[in-house]
């Protein structure tokens, strides 16, 4: 995060969920892994259609994918955390 910070990619969000993610506490979902899908989804769709490289964001599909065969699906989307970060 001391890196992040400090560039142009930083948002306060990531401030936000960097105590859900270390503490891995990801109940009392301010928006749940399973809408993060549902909206990747739906981008995914639509670029496709426009004939975009979606591939980055395939990736960061799987990533969604894991977390919610990790049953964290009704939890906050920082979850994916676990996914890429297993205990």
């Amino acid at each position: 995060m001391t890196i992040l910070r400090e560039s142009a990619l930083y948002a306060p969000t990531f401030d936000k969920k960097l105590s859900r993610m270390c503490e891995r506490n990801f109940s009392n979902p301010n928006f749940p892994t399973k809408h993060l899908l549902k909206d990747t989804d739906l981008f995914l769709t639509q670029a496709e259609e426009l004939g975009l490289d979606v591939s980055s964001l395939q990736g960061i599909r799987q990533i969604i994918q894991k977390a919610i065969a990790l049953g964290l699906e009704n939890e906050d989307y920082s979850a994916i955390y676990s996914a890429i970060n297993p205990e």
